[in-house]
């Protein structure tokens, strides 16, 4: 199947109406969304959107505090490309369960859970349906977990995209090493489910604190409006040990990316003040067979920019999509 019409995304301009009328009842009834039992006994929210004429299956793995259901525009704009999308939200985000009891803090026992639990996830659902062709996609910190991932199942996936990878933290102005050093030192004194100096609960916050990380203020406010939907989306701030296991994510994917041999797409954003753009150049310098997109006007959360920079991004993971489908 090949698209026959150019690709339109949705228009920032009128995304306040656009999304609850068009975009929102869409994605509630295209998607079909189950849970997983973990080995541990965590409980895992997924989320799948079938195309009615598959050419493939998008794997998406969130970032950060990302949600599963945050991703109605971007699955919407992409909905014509004959993949069907799965996701899963990661334990401790979302809907699903995590190594703390509340949303009050992010914590994560083990970084490597992360991969276990997409390996479940890819087991029981992704590949409880044969497809043709597999990619997997994977946003800041879904990024590292995708590439850590592919790189121990290389037979996951025929291809990867990367939407502004965290190979490695901007911790400024705290130096990365005395960063790290903190993380371990809070950890070992049994003080690992405290935050990180600087961050705390969960507090919803104007745009203009955040510009630096997203420039739409039309996405940004839809964002917090799906966040403030649900308690269950407001994580907050990162805990000394998870902040020390996302480190130790950053590092694992980084040399991991040297086993990554499939095709892939790097997005990177030239203004990225997240993670480090230099991390990136280094993963792409280790990779087999890896091209990149700088988009230079682009803050870290690509998918949450002004039409400008987010149509780029998508039209080319569209066509990435669509060569990688070659029918």
């Amino acid at each position: 199947m090949k698209r026959v019409a150019a690709l339109q995304t949705v228009n920032e301009e009128n995304l306040r109406q656009t999304y609850p009328e068009v975009v929102r009842p869409w994605f509630e009834e295209a998607r079909t969304t189950g849970t997983l039992k973990a080995p541990d006994g965590r409980v895992l929210s997924w989320m799948v959107v079938e195309s009615p004429e598959e050419r493939g299956a998008l794997v998406i793995v969130p970032g950060f505090t990302e949600v599963a259901d945050s991703y109605g525009e971007l699955l919407y704009d992409l909905r014509e490309s004959g993949y069907s999308f799965y996701l899963l939200d990661h334990r401790g985000q979302g809907l699903s369960e995590g190594d703390y009891p509340t949303r009050e803090r992010w914590y994560v026992e083990d970084w490597r859970s992360f991969l276990s639990d997409l390996e479940l996830f890819y087991s029981e659902i992704v590949m409880a349906k044969k497809h043709r062709r597999a990619v997997l996609y994977g946003c800041s910190m879904g990024g590292a977990i995708a590439t850590a991932f592919l790189a121990e199942h290389p037979g996951a996936a025929d291809a990867l995209v990367l939407v502004a990878p965290m190979f490695r933290i901007n911790t400024s102005p705290v130096p990365l090493p005395l960063m790290d050093l903190a993380t371990r030192s809070m950890t070992a004194l049994g003080k690992g489910t405290s935050y990180l100096p600087g961050y705390g609960p969960y507090e919803s916050s104007p745009f203009e604190g955040n510009s630096w990380r997203i420039a739409s203020r039309a996405r940004y406010e839809q964002g917090q409006r799906l966040e403030l939907s649900n308690p269950l989306y407001q994580s907050g701030g990162p805990t000394a040990k998870g902040g020390l296991e996302l480190l130790r994510l950053c590092r694992g994917a980084l040399m991991a990316a040297a086993r990554v041999t499939v095709p892939t797409l790097l997005l990177q954003a030239g203004k990225d003040r997240t993670v480090s753009n230099r991390a990136e150049d280094q993963a792409v310098g280790r990779m087999k067979n890896c091209r990149t997109l700088v988009l230079p006007e682009s803050n870290h959360v690509i998918m949450l920019e002004p039409d400008e920079v987010r149509s780029m991004a998508v039209e080319a993971i569209d066509e990435f999509l669509t060569e990688i489908a070659g029918d």
